[in-house]
């Protein structure tokens, strides 16, 4: 048999067991994820979200299903902030353990961020599906300290109101991000 029979059939092999290995990712989360796959965040709307959310040192950045974790190596890199990633997916998980390593005060937990206290958060990134939207709306009113800073992409916080709306221009089909902020709870009594 001719070498590029045995390269190709290696290739394809080797696709294929990347696919299994993707779908059994996917399969093992369904039940906490209710089918969101895991989607990276492109680069124009993370240069967005940087650009309409500037950051200090000390902050806290959580990334809430934070995928390859490159929304936490851009902020670490930009603005030098501590961030945390949660990742329930395995692949997505290793990819981001890989792509951190080295990236100092990053960290990456597989682990739920349903189960996590988020109460030290300044700055709470999501690109989440939109049937976790109102659990999360009200784990992160509950949790977040006033002034923190909410950031959704394509989906609403249902009861929230956004400080600002991104459309980034290059951004496929222009999808939004929310951009919301954890208001004083007794000034907002006072109105």
């Amino acid at each position: 048999m001719p070498n590029w029979i045995w390269i190709f059939i290696i290739l394809a092999g080797g696709l294929f067991v990347l696919k299994m290995a993707y779908a059994l990712s996917v399969a093992l989360v369904l039940p906490v994820t209710k089918g969101a796959l895991y989607v990276s965040t492109s680069n124009v709307r993370i240069a967005a979200f940087m650009e309409a959310v500037p950051m200090k040192t000390a902050q806290l950045l959580v990334d809430l299903g934070c995928g390859d974790g490159r929304v936490l190596r851009k902020a670490r890199k930009t603005y030098g902030v501590r961030a945390i990633g949660f990742e329930l997916n395995p692949l997505a998980y290793l990819s981001a353990r890989v792509a951190c390593l080295g990236t100092s005060s990053v960290e990456i937990r597989f682990q739920s961020f349903w189960k996590a206290d988020l109460s030290k958060a300044d700055i709470v990134f999501c690109y989440l599906f939109p049937d976790v939207m109102k659990p999360l709306a009200n784990k992160l009113r509950s949790e977040l300290k006033p002034g923190a800073v909410i950031v959704s992409c394509n989906f609403v916080l249902p009861d929230m109101v956004p400080e600002r709306v991104l459309r980034p221009g290059n951004s496929l089909h222009n999808d939004p991000i929310y951009i919301y902020r954890i208001r004083e709870v007794k000034a907002e009594l006072k109105r």
